[in-house]
């Protein structure tokens, strides 16, 4: 039993990559692009803009102790916001072990910072993305966040910044400037309507979407198995009269229009000869795919 509720909680803690307080990131949009720019560089900047069609997700920095990052993203018709992430030892005595950090992140007017002990917590994951202020249930406001994430996932009361953005506000372009070499950074696009569509939804309603997906699918599943049986059995219980049937119809088949008894049996074989072939043919195509599959 605590088996099971560890593997619960961890797998509650990989669908919910971000949440403090009422502050829950949203879905990724479905089909679309992982973006990966090259390592240990100082700068970045990108705009996917082109034709007014594409949007950026998410951004993710991967950054090394020490580092001092400054970024901005563009949004809406222009608009622009820019922050900070900052991931270094931790000041005091704390700062003595190699494994005591400090972030920090800020964007626009909003901070958020955290101390840090734990081998997990070398080499952060940095993300800007979207989010909802769920404060107001009947009226959940869309913001833009940056929190700090190790292995995807945010435990609440880490770093974690926010502030509103209107309706239409997608990201289209960003820059990142850091005073070390940053070790790795990506970013996730899709179409503005795409990314718009996802950011005005929760995680948790994605994940009730998926689960009645879920529920539809098995019991769809278990319609097309139950056919399945129901028809197998039909046929075994009838198979000697199927069997009748095929070869009483094919024979009828090959004496139509045939003067000769001795072609109508040569055709009659012939048409079992070829079916023969055929089952054979799928039964060696069904054995190499199993071959495939297991080597």
């Amino acid at each position: 039993m605590k088996r099971l509720l560890f593997i619960l909680l961890l797998m509650a803690m990989i669908i919910l990559p971000a949440s403090a307080g009422n502050i829950t990131i949203t879905a990724e949009p479905l089909g679309g692009s992982l973006n990966i720019l090259p390592s240990h560089q100082y700068s970045y900047s990108v705009d996917v803009s082109q034709l007014q069609r594409n949007a950026i997700q998410r951004i993710t920095v991967d950054v090394p102790t020490g580092s001092e990052i400054d970024y901005t993203v563009w949004y809406g018709n222009g608009s622009s916001l820019s922050g900070q992430m900052i991931y270094q030892p931790a000041p005091g005595m704390c700062g003595i072990s190699p494994i005591c950090q400090y972030s920090s992140v800020s964007i626009g007017a909003s901070t958020g910072s955290h101390y840090y002990v734990g081998l997990q917590e070398i080499g952060r994951i940095d993300i800007i993305g979207y989010g909802r202020d769920e404060t107001i249930e009947s009226a959940p406001q869309r913001v833009f966040i940056v929190y700090d994430s190790s292995f995807g996932l945010h435990i609440p009361g880490d770093a974690m910044a926010y502030t509103p953005v209107p309706g239409t506000g997608v990201i289209y372009k960003f820059e990142v400037t850091s005073n070390k070499q940053i070790t790795s950074l990506n970013y996730y696009t899709n179409t503005r309507a795409n990314v718009q569509k996802a950011s005005d939804t929760s995680v948790l309603d994605v994940l009730v979407e998926w689960g009645n997906l879920l529920i539809a699918i098995k019991d769809s599943v278990l319609e097309i198995f139950w056919f399945g049986y129901n028809l197998a059995i039909f046929l075994w219980d009838n198979l000697y009269l199927i069997i009748a049937l095929y070869f009483a119809i094919t024979g009828a088949m090959c004496v139509n229009g045939q003067k000769s008894i001795f072609r109508a049996m040569q055709k009659w074989f012939k048409m079992q000869q070829a079916l023969l072939q055929f089952i054979l043919g799928l039964w060696d195509t069904i054995i190499g795919i199993i071959t495939k599959i297991l080597k």
